[in-house]
C-alpha cells in the first residue's frame, strides 16, 4: 500500500497515481496521520465494496464500545444487570 500526503495528491495529477502499472491502493495522509484510503475496484463492484467497507465500520464501533465497556469495568455484566440498568435510566429519564 503506497502512502501520499494530502498536499503531494492536489499538486501531482491522479493518473501518475492511479496508472496502469500502479497495483496499490494510497493511504492519504495529512499532517503526517492517515484520514483516507483510496481504493481500486472495479466498475461493477461499486456497490459490494461499499457494503464490505459499512460492514468493516460497524465492526470497528463494535470493537470501541467492547474496549470502552472493559475499561469502564461493566464487560462483565450479565442480561438481568443490563437490564435493570436500562430501566433505572428510563425511569430518571421520565422524572425530568
Amino acid at each position: 500500500m503506497s502512502t501520499i500526503s494530502v498536499s503531494d495528491l492536489k499538486k501531482r495529477p491522479a493518473n501518475q497515481w492511479f496508472g496502469p502499472a500502479s497495483k496499490d491502493d494510497l493511504v492519504i495522509t495529512a499532517q503526517g496521520q492517515p484520514v483516507a484510503v483510496l481504493l481500486r475496484i472495479a466498475s461493477a463492484s461499486v456497490e459490494s465494496t461499499r457494503a464490505l467497507v459499512r460492514s468493516g465500520r460497524a465492526l470497528q464501533a463494535q470493537s470501541a464500545l467492547h474496549q470502552a465497556a472493559a475499561v469502564g469495568g461493566v464487560s462483565g455484566l450479565g442480561m438481568a444487570e443490563v437490564d435493570a440498568e436500562i430501566a433505572a435510566t428510563r425511569r430518571a429519564r421520565r422524572r425530568k
